[in-house]
C-alpha cells in the first residue's frame, strides 16, 4: 500500500521503469552497488534531483537500500506474504497449504502476540487470515480491531465458524473486509487471496 510509482513525473517514471527493469531482470544482482545518482542522471539525461526521487521510490518499494557514505545497493525484493492467525494447528496447516499453492508465502501465528510480532517484522504482508476465537472471541476481535486501526490499508479476512462473534465490528472501520466461514472451501481461500493480491 505504498504510493504508486505513477505518482512520479514523466521523466522520473521513465528512469524508474528503466532502473527497476535492470534490477528485476537480474542485470544488477542483489548486493550490487548501482551507479551514483549523478552517473544515473547523465546516463538517462535527467537532473540529479529526478534520480534522487527515483531512488527514494525504489527504496520505498524495497528494491534498493541507500547507505550513507557507501552508495545505493540492490536489495532482494520482499516476497508478498499472507499472515495466518490460527490457534488450531490442523486448520493453520490447511490454510498454509492453500496460501502456498497460490504462490504466496504463508506466515503463521498461533497466538495474538505472535501475530503482532510478525506484523512488526517488516514483511510485505498483503492479507491477514485470522481466526476469531483465539481461544476467546474477544481475543480475535481485539486483534482484528488493532490491525484495522494500525494498518488501515491491510485487508483482514476473519475465518470463523461463529460469524455472530463479529456483530459489534460489522459496519465499523474495524470490520474485517471478508468473512470466511468454517469449514471453508479451497475456492473461497483462493478468491480471498486473488482479491487481496490484486488490490495490493
Amino acid at each position: 500500500m505504498n504510493a504508486s510509482a505513477y505518482d512520479l513525473g514523466p521523466r522520473a517514471l521513465r528512469v524508474y521503469t528503466a532502473v527497476k527493469e535492470r534490477i528485476v531482470t537480474g542485470e544488477w544482482a542483489v548486493d550490487t552497488k548501482i551507479p551514483s545518482h549523478t552517473d544515473l542522471a547523465s546516463t538517462y539525461g535527467v537532473a540529479p534531483l529526478t534520480v534522487r526521487q527515483v531512488l527514494a521510490r525504489l527504496e520505498q518499494d524495497g528494491l534498493v537500500s541507500r547507505e550513507q557514505g557507501r552508495g545505493t545497493f540492490v536489495r532482494r525484493p520482499k516476497e508478498p506474504a499472507v499472515l495466518i492467525v490460527e490457534d488450531e494447528p490442523e486448520v493453520a496447516e490447511l490454510l498454509t497449504v492453500h496460501v502456498r499453492s497460490a504462490g504466496v508465502r504463508p506466515l503463521v501465528a498461533h497466538t495474538v502476540a505472535e501475530a503482532h510480532a510478525i506484523l512488526q517484522g517488516g514483511h510485505d504482508i498483503q492479507l491477514v487470515l485470522s481466526d476469531v476465537r483465539l481461544p476467546n472471541a474477544q481475543d480475535g476481535i481485539d486483534l482484528i480491531r488493532s490491525i484495522r486501526r494500525r494498518h488501515p490499508d491491510l485487508p483482514v479476512a476473519a475465518v470463523t465458524a461463529f460469524p455472530g462473534d463479529l456483530i459489534d465490528l460489522l459496519g465499523t472501520p474495524e470490520s474485517p473486509v471478508l468473512i470466511l466461514p468454517k469449514p471453508f472451501r479451497a475456492a473461497q481461500v483462493r478468491e480471498a487471496l486473488r482479491m487481496a493480491l490484486k488490490a495490493g
